[in-house]
């Protein structure tokens, strides 16, 4: 993005991101003065800044109260950062965690195969793994010869076993990127062409290509078993995929250019001739960039006690920036990368095979469902995303008519017509709904998708007939159903502000 970004909108990107995932604790603190903190102290410095109104934030983490004459709460972020707040400007929330609800899910189901299955796949797509593989472990004690949990043992077994080093693949894969300069870095099931630093970034433990790495094979794991763990069997790549991450924007764009002109506002794409994604590290962005010099601005100003004497709570809001901006660059990597990376999937285990013509809402609406960040970390599949919800409820509550916001629209692929961010909130919205409760009639249709002839024109009344034969529902009942879905789902932290709220009652 390379237009003018005034800090009111860094500041809601920044807060838009926060947060997606339960955790034990939640804070909620109003940044209050900050804007007007900005353009008194920075104001010199950022000329033109308007930081606007909204200021209040809500985070999850671990909070610690102590006593005393002043009392202090300290919150610890989930990537690290500690931050001291004084008790009487935060309330603390507390909440069970995924771990816990996942345990009492657990015992809920008691010896039944069918709900301790349940649970499991509940583990996974909420990112816990380890609670996943012990729930499917606890399947095949009860019923030795189930089908699904035996599938997945043997899948884990595979995934822990680094493809074959195919020396002709890397040659290829060079051949197609034409970068001599950038080194090749390998995982299990990657190849990953770079030209990023080898050392790790300040306060972190492995650099950015095996940090990408790493998130790459928690998609690819997740991906594979979400389907497997649900009876819907995928090919298992046989090479490693091909991804590449540019040290720099500029680099990356340019790269993105050369390939086709209306890949100039990428942030990253996958390109299904070549069986490539491209990524570059989030850190280089112009909005990152930018909200990084805010920063900058309040730490070099916080050496001067003078400058911060009237104005005690500054160096708390240049730590909350610090950490904010940190969270930020992770989740539009997280974001980004699970996304795309969850088109590759699709095109490589014959989901979405890769010749196919498939519709913007079907393989955006996937790889949408796919990109869950939750403070900086892998949130697992299919959270609420905020964004998406937020995008869909917009639109549903101005469409009075239900002309555009009803299933057959969608279906048809016409939803894009509205703009990008519509066509994706309601591919996402379609989505988690024929995921979460009619994945086989889904699977159908993706399956009835793939067998059109390439030649035949994918029109809307074509992929409306394709969706009726494959779902087999009324479709007025189907809509009802899909309404009374996304008006009951809320957001992870919705969710806890509501149970406030009934407390206070």
């Amino acid at each position: 993005m390379k237009s003018r970004i005034t800090l009111g909108l860094a500041a809601a990107l920044l807060l838009a991101g926060l947060p997606a995932g339960a955790r034990a604790d939640y804070i909620e603190y109003d940044l209050g003065t900050l804007g007007k903190a900005i353009t008194e102290l920075a104001g010199a410095k950022l000329q033109g800044i308007d930081m606007g109104n909204n200021t209040k934030i809500t985070l999850p983490g671990k909070a610690v109260v102590q006593g005393g004459p002043n009392p202090l709460l300290t919150y610890t972020h989930p990537n690290g950062t500690t931050v001291h707040f004084k008790l009487k400007d935060v309330k603390h929330i507390k909440a069970p965690t995924n771990q816990q609800l996942f345990n009492k899910m657990l015992g809920q189901a008691g010896k039944d195969p069918e709900a301790v299955m349940k649970a499991a796949v509940w583990a996974l797509k909420k990112g816990l793994l380890t609670d996943f593989y012990r729930g499917v472990d606890k399947v095949v004690d009860l019923d030795p010869k189930n089908e699904a949990g035996l599938k997945v043992q043997e899948l884990k077994k595979k995934m822990k076993e680094p493809l074959p080093v195919n020396e002709a693949a890397e040659k290829k894969f060079r051949d197609i990127v034409k970068r001599p300069n950038m080194r090749i870095e390998q995982s299990n099931h990657y190849m990953l062409i770079t030209d990023t630093d080898t050392k790790p970034p300040k306060g972190k433990t492995k650099t950015r290509a095996q940090q990408r790495l790493d998130l790459l094979e928690k998609v690819y794991e997740s991906f594979m078993l979400l389907f497997h763990a649900q009876d819907v069997q995928l090919d298992i790549p046989t090479e490693r995929m091909m991804v590449v991450l540019f040290k720099n924007y500029d680099q990356f764009q340019e790269y993105s250019i050369a390939i086709h002109p209306s890949l100039a506002s990428a942030a990253g794409f996958y390109d299904p001739l070549s069986n490539v994604a491209y990524f570059y590290d989030f850190g280089t962005d112009d909005i990152i960039q930018y909200l990084d010099k805010v920063t900058k601005v309040f730490r070099d100003e916080a050496k001067d006690a003078k400058k911060w004497k009237n104005n005690p709570d500054a160096i708390l809001y240049a730590k909350l920036l610090d950490m904010l901006l940190d969270v930020q660059r992770e989740n539009s990597d997280i974001t980004v990368v699970s996304h795309e990376c969850t088109h590759q999937m699709a095109g490589n285990t014959g989901l979405f095979p890769r010749h196919i013509r498939t519709p913007h809402w079907v393989h955006e609406g996937l790889a949408s469902y796919f990109e869950v960040p939750s403070d900086g970390v892998w949130a697992g599949i299919g959270d609420v995303s905020r964004r998406r919800v937020t995008a869909y409820r917009e639109l549903a509550a101005a469409d009075r008519t239900k002309l555009v916001t009803n299933v057959d629209f969608v279906v048809s692929d016409q939803i894009f017509r509205l703009g990008p961010e519509f066509g994706y909130a309601f591919g996402w919205a379609m989505t988690h709904f024929m995921i979460e409760n009619h994945l086989k009639e889904f699977i159908d249709f993706y399956r009835i998708l793939g067998e059109v002839p390439s030649d035949v024109r994918l029109n809307p009344d074509l992929l409306q007939k394709l969706f009726h034969h494959a779902v087999k529902s009324d479709m007025t009942a189907l809509d009802a159903e899909w309404k009374a879905y996304m008006k009951s789902l809320k957001t992870e932290l919705e969710k806890v502000e509501e149970a406030e709220e009934a407390k206070d009652r």
